[in-house]
């Protein structure tokens, strides 16, 4: 044989051999390649969800001593909420809750809300400041107010009362 023909045959035989190359290690190659770059993605993004829950555990700490500052807890209702108000209000200035009504749920230009009834009753300016108090809060809406001048029969004697409709907007 000369060398022309081995050299074709050489060629020939590496260019058969090629597919059977391809198939037995280079398509492996790839798809580990392939493989690894996916996995190398993924540990990326887990990494910036790590962090991520880091800093909102932080977060959520520092929102928590806020609340606590605050004097707010998440198992409060807004009734508890509401008579705290009331009661520090209440610490400075004489007057006295008769009644504190359950929710109404109903519905108020097409929004849902909670309304919560309310009756107080001391003199006129501290009445006043009572409501001034409440609008400061900005917890609930103001929705109706009234003055009411009642007899208490036991005592025989007149007061003065504050009937309130306090409105808290639902969120669904």
């Amino acid at each position: 044989m000369s060398y022309k023909k081995k050299n074709r045959f050489l060629l020939i035989t590496v260019l058969a051999m090629l597919p059977i190359l391809y198939l037995l290690s280079i398509k492996k190659t790839i798809a580990y390649k392939n493989r690894y770059s996916i996995l190398s993605k993924e540990r990326k993004d887990v990494d910036k969800v790590a962090s991520r829950i880091l800093y909102l555990k932080q977060q959520n700490i520092y929102l928590d001593s806020i609340l606590k500052k605050e004097n707010v807890s998440v198992t409060n209702s807004f009734q508890q909420i509401l008579l705290k108000r009331i009661n520090t209000f209440k610490k400075e200035h004489p007057i006295d809750i008769i009644k504190l009504g359950n929710p109404i749920q109903a519905l108020d230009n097409n929004v849902n809300g909670l309304f919560y009834p309310i009756e107080v009753k001391g003199d006129f300016n501290t009445l006043l400041q009572f409501l001034n108090y409440l609008e400061k809060e900005g917890l609930c809406e103001i929705k109706t107010f009234s003055f009411l001048k009642k007899k208490d029969y036991r005592r025989n004697k007149e007061y003065l009362s504050l009937e309130l409709l306090l409105k808290k907007i639902i969120t669904n």
